[in-house]
């Protein structure tokens, strides 16, 4: 009886531990230019951590601006060198509730050389 008492604890750490890390999938996309395709990966940081963009494996962090409540207004994320990128919707589809969402963005504003205007980004996917 006592070795199951102390397996419960253990379970429940490790129980707890699988739970916490499903929260650190990404957001993934492709962005398409001329020059090349580059894959981008998207971790929201919340409160005390900053967001997290990595391109191609590397690591540019700062804050994503998106309005929550509306499904398609416009996106972009401001690095922490101060360099920005804006993105407009420009196709409307609805989600799996029959609701407007946002399926193609397009970047109408950019000085960040690996995401340049012009570029078109499909709706972000969690999985």
């Amino acid at each position: 009886m006592d070795s199951q008492i102390k397996l419960y604890p253990s379970l429940a750490l490790s129980l707890l531990a699988i739970v916490s890390l499903g929260a650190c999938f990404p957001t993934e996309f492709k962005v398409e230019t001329e020059q090349k395709t580059s894959n981008v990966m998207f971790y929201p940081g919340g409160d005390t951590l900053e967001d997290l963009l990595i391109i191609d494996g590397v690591n540019f962090f700062g804050k994503a601006q998106y309005q929550i409540d509306d499904p398609l207004a416009d996106i972009g994320f401001r690095f922490n060198d101060g360099q920005r990128v804006r993105a407009e919707c420009v196709q409307v589809g609805k989600d799996i509730l029959g609701d407007d969402e946002c399926k193609l963005y397009e970047v109408y504003r950019s000085d960040f050389d690996l995401i340049p205007e012009g570029v078109r980004v499909p709706r972000p996917q969690i999985f």
